[in-house]
């Protein structure tokens, strides 16, 4: 029986025997069995026919040194079997080994049954024998070669992708030297790619080297991807910072034979990231920490106490008859006098002591590693006289004074908040007694506390007694003046103390756990109002409601928002949700997953107070967040400080850059609203257009435009 024929009616026997040898290819079990069988078929049938057709001299000389030519001389069939399989094989991730050893086994499984099934002996049958093989080398170029020609293309590709990148590109051999560098890098040195290959990347003058040097070796035993930073020398002096990623090119027993690196300039980013940072953490006027900042500083402090069993004092200290300074000079000499007023309580501390305004003329200090009582009371002292100093502002010397209350971890409080608190509370007691001189929180100071727990208790009884009040704000575009959306705002219709702002209660509700109750009431209400505003108008009308901290805690058990909203029939962005930079400065998993499920609902994001809390411009977009509102210390005396004018148009048009809209809070004057339309915000809120009223005003200024100026 000839070659040919013993093919043809044996394929499938064939292709069984092929596929014993086939499963030892790695990439080949990667691939649907049907198509890898399909594609050894094809072969098979190819090699068939050629066999089975007669073959000139020319073509058997060509078949000899594996590449196939017409009968003419020509070049061969454009498109070979040989040449189909090379560059399938490179499609499907098949190695130059894995697709020589598959036609190896093809070329076994039929000689093996061939030979099974009778071996040959006459001279056709041996110079079939012959053929076959030249058609397998055929098969066998012509795959190596096409398979080869597309890994050159994709080289080739790769190549200039990464020439013409702006990012710093290379691969490294385990020892560091150079073995590809792109010309952006090559560029830094001012040497082109070929003088670097070889280099070794230590030698190059790095900040950072040994660290970079261990990373490499740490890669090489772990075998995994690792980041990091390093800078590099500049021109004019100041270093560039670059952000990089080592990633390992692994053989094929699985062992680091290369690192490949990428670099990106993150100078620009930095310095960016780093006066939002301060913007964010650091009071504007005084340049001493915000209360984010010291909030912060104090749990850490908090926390190194608990472990060194060192007391921690804690300093609030208000300015005395700071008021009629303020009034009697004007906003600009007060603002002198917080200045010079924070230089002078800052000089009666250790550097190792944080000072920061709360606002107004508030301060707080954190003493660490106090000595005790006498060594906390000689620096209330200390503090106490220079504030009596008069004050020169001008031409005028202004007395004031100070009033300190203390708290002293662990013994006054066991929490920041309490902590705080107590302070309060003794400072006020301190004021209260004629100012000029410090108290320390004394249990004994217990009035403030019995009021407070009195609050508590009713306000357990507020919502089912139905005294929560929603009070709506106008937020007005710009554009035209026209009332686009409202913000809901909460008040307690206290039965004794009267109308109660939601400041004097919303922590007390966290702290008891009612707001996740208080905020579902909230929600639905302000729901429900915008979907009435919206039929009275004849189209849609959005309503923002808050959302604290607390209630992204993973255990609150709540009312699902979007589901209400699904079950009324209501449109998602008929509400928006706005919660303060701190949720996104360190984002739980129960946070991310309550503002993802938020967007997906279609109900809209808002950043409330932004820009003084920590967040980046760019974790906004991160979380979906459609709009940022601009807090109203940016606005106050905006006129008169250049500095917040452009603070305020970066934040405008880097919102703007990223899609977000913005909002501005606490516009009070024309000539804010005027600047804000020029800078390109959006909306503004504020009491220039309306105070929080009630539904039924509110439903009054959408009927007779009067929030339009």
């Amino acid at each position: 029986m000839r070659l040919a024929e013993f093919i043809t009616n044996n394929i499938d026997a064939l292709l069984e025997e092929w596929q014993n040898y086939a499963r030892t290819i790695s990439a080949a079990e990667k691939m649907d069995p049907a198509a890898l069988r399909d594609h050894a078929r094809q072969m098979l049938e190819w090699i068939a026919a050629d066999l089975a057709s007669p073959q000139t001299e020319e073509q058997q000389i060509g078949k000899s040194r594996g590449v196939a030519a017409s009968a003419g001389g020509a070049s061969g069939r454009p498109d070979t079997s040989g040449r189909q399989h090379g560059a399938g094989r490179f499609g499907s991730g098949f190695s130059i080994e894995d697709v020589v050893a598959e036609l190896r086994a093809l070329r076994a499984s039929v000689l093996r049954l061939w030979k099974r099934a009778s071996p040959p002996t006459i001279a056709t049958e041996l110079d079939d024998m012959t053929r076959f093989n030249e058609a397998l080398d055929q098969e066998l170029t012509e795959s190596v070669a096409s398979y080869t020609a597309h890994k050159d293309q994709q080289v080739t590709l790769l190549q200039t992708i990464l020439s013409a990148s702006p990012d710093h590109s290379c691969v490294l051999d385990r020892d560091g030297r150079f073995l590809f560098v792109n010309k952006s890098l090559a560029e830094q040195y001012g040497l082109p790619p070929r003088r670097l290959i070889g280099k070794s990347l230590f030698e190059l003058g790095l900040d950072g080297a040994a660290d970079l040097r261990h990373k490499i070796d740490q890669l090489v035993r772990n075998r995994a991807p690792l980041r990091g930073e390093l800078s590099y020398p500049a021109d004019n002096g100041k270093a560039q910072c670059y952000e990089y990623i080592l990633t390992p090119v692994l053989d094929r027993e699985g062992e680091v034979e290369a690192i490949a690196s990428t670099a990106r300039n993150i100078t620009e980013r930095k310095a960016w990231d780093e006066r939002i940072w301060r913007q964010a953490n650091f009071d504007a006027l005084t340049g001493l920490p915000n209360r984010s900042l010291f909030r912060d500083r104090l749990e850490q402090e908090l926390k190194h106490s608990e472990r060194n069993g060192v007391p921690v004092a804690l300093l609030f200290i208000d300015l005395d008859h700071f008021k009629e300074a303020n009034d009697k000079l004007g906003h600009d000499a007060g603002d002198t006098l917080l200045q010079h007023a924070a230089e002078r309580i800052r000089s009666c501390l250790r550097e190792k002591d944080t000072v920061a305004r709360l606002g107004g003329d508030e301060f707080t200090a954190i003493l660490t590693d106090i000595g005790g009582a006498d060594h906390v009371q000689n620096i209330c002292n200390k503090i106490l006289g220079e504030l009596a100093r008069p004050f020169a502002i001008g031409p005028e010397r202004i007395g004031v004074s100070g009033s300190i209350g203390v708290t002293v971890f662990p013994q006054d409080a066991t929490s920041a908040s309490h902590l705080l608190r107590g302070a309060d509370r003794a400072m006020y007691a301190a004021k209260n007694n004629g100012g000029n001189q410090s108290r320390f929180f004394a249990r004994n100071m217990h009035k403030a506390s019995q009021l407070r727990y009195r609050l508590i208790a009713d306000l357990r009884q507020a919502l089912p007694a139905g005294q929560l009040r929603l009070y709506y704000q106008p937020i007005v575009e710009l554009v035209d003046g026209g009332i686009r959306k409202a913000e809901a705002l909460l008040r307690w219709s206290h039965p004794q103390r009267g109308l109660l702002p939601p400041a004097e209660f919303i922590g007390l509700a966290e702290e008891i756990g009612l707001i996740n109750q208080i905020g579902d009431w909230v929600f639905t209400e302000a729901a429900a109002q915008a979907r009435r505003w919206g039929e009275l108008l004849g189209g849609s009308f959005q309503v923002s409601v808050n959302k604290s901290p607390a209630q992204f805690a993973a255990h609150a058990q709540r009312l699902s928002w979007a589901a209400h909203l699904r079950q009324q029939g209501q449109a998602g962005n008929s509400v928006s949700v706005e919660f303060m930079e701190g949720v996104l400065t360190n984002v739980s998993e129960a946070a991310g997953d309550e503002l993802a499920s938020l967007h997906q609902a279609g109900i809209e994001l808002a950043v409330d107070h932004f820009g003084a809390g920590a967040s980046s411009i760019a974790t906004l977009k991160k979380f979906d967040v459609d709009y940022l509102k601009i807090d109203r210390s940016f606005l106050h005396d905006m006129a008169a400080d250049a500095g917040k004018q452009t603070i305020l148009e970066t934040m405008i048009a880097m919102a703007h850059r990223l899609g977000l809209r913005v909002i501005a809070e606490g516009v009070e004057t024309a000539k804010q609203r005027d600047w804000l339309r020029e800078a390109g915000a959006d909306y503004a809120q504020g009491f220039l257009f309306s105070e929080p009223v009630p539904a039924e005003q509110f439903s009054a200024l959408l009927g007779g435009g009067q929030a339009r100026h």
